[in-house]
């Protein structure tokens, strides 16, 4: 068993670690696309002479959280667990602060999952799965949209292989939010089989589909959960539209906003803090094809990422104030 020290330090090192790949990829990506900082300077210069739609951006940003701390309410109410609209929408708050420094888009569920564990006695278990239903809804939709987007597009090369994962993937986390009739079944797969009788792992599993049958015997709260995933994710594609516009660039809007969801899918990896880096990598793979050079969409995405950041910021504020004010 490591020592106090060494794990102070792991938990210190392996955050750091992950910034600096996330910094390397932008370099890197930087280096091959040909893009220098000079360009990035002046983008922002311009956008900062554009307050209005900074400002709008801004206001997205917040209705897409907003959004988001609405589909958890729903999904905490939906499931009998006891919890204000106050009360959820602070610690889906705190959520984001921690998401920008954790990997992925999903670190900060993490910090959610503690903090709902220890405001709720009676139903922590299913407290804690609230935030998986939720976030299969996000999921499922979001890669609909990307796999809508990416058919839709007309300008951008198609490539099978991704259409294919991103079309499995939405399949397979819309079954689990809607229910198949032989999902019980699967538990009799060698696989499975092997992953409930885990210790630690089996649990969680019984306990997520517990949460899942709730939902399964609610299709309007689906319906509720789906609908408030897709309010979101529309927020957060006219957040970078709104900054596109601001940065004055020339582009296909309608094509533009086909493909940031694909982009917003990509951010998801949970290999650096806030996606860094590798939301930036399939900005410049995507967005070229509706008329932005390479160094606008990588300034499209750290912008945006700026402004998720500005929130964040406020998340932070909540998380610091004191105990007796965060509880619920």
């Amino acid at each position: 068993m490591p020592s106090p020290p060494a794990t102070r330090m792991r938990i210190w090192l392996s955050p750091l670690l992950k910034l600096l790949l996330g910094a390397g990829l932008i370099v890197l990506l930087f280096r091959r696309q040909d893009v220098n900082w000079g360009d990035l300077a002046d983008t922002l210069t311009h956008l900062s002479a554009q307050p209005v739609w900074l400002a709008a951006t801004l206001l997205l940003v917040l209705l897409c959280l907003l959004c988001g701390a609405g589909r958890w309410w729903t999904a905490l109410s939906g499931l009998a667990v006891p919890l204000s609209r106050a009360r959820t929408a602070a610690l889906f708050m705190i959520g984001h602060f921690f998401n920008g420094f954790l990997p992925g888009s999903t670190g900060g569920d993490v910090a959610r999952a503690f903090y709902i564990a220890r405001d709720i006695a009676g139903c922590r278990a299913t407290a804690v799965m609230s935030i998986v239903v939720e976030r299969l809804a996000g999921v499922a939709t979001l890669l609909m949209l990307a796999m809508v987007g990416l058919l839709a597009s007309t300008t951008y090369d198609r490539r099978p292989s991704l259409l294919a994962l991103a079309g499995l993937l939405a399949a397979g986390s819309l079954l689990l939010l809607i229910g198949v009739p032989g999902l019980p079944r699967l538990a009799g797969w060698p696989l499975l089989r092997q992953l409930v009788r885990q210790p630690q792992l089996g649990p969680l599993l019984h306990r997520l589909y517990g949460a899942l049958q709730l939902c399964h015997a609610q299709p309007r709260l689906i319906l509720r959960l789906l609908g408030w995933s897709l309010l979101q994710h529309l927020c957060a594609m006219a957040s970078w539209l709104t900054l596109a516009w601001g940065l004055g660039f020339t582009f296909d809007a309608t094509t533009f906003l086909l493909l940031v969801p694909a982009v917003l899918t990509a951010q998801m990896i949970p290999i650096t803090p806030g996606g860094l880096g590798v939301r930036e990598g399939a900005a410049i793979t995507l967005l070229p094809a509706a008329g932005l050079a390479a160094h606008e969409a990588m300034v499209v995405s750290l912008a945006s990422f700026a402004a998720s950041l500005v929130w964040s910021a406020a998340g932070g504020l909540i998380y610091l104030l004191p105990r007796q004010h965060r509880r619920g």
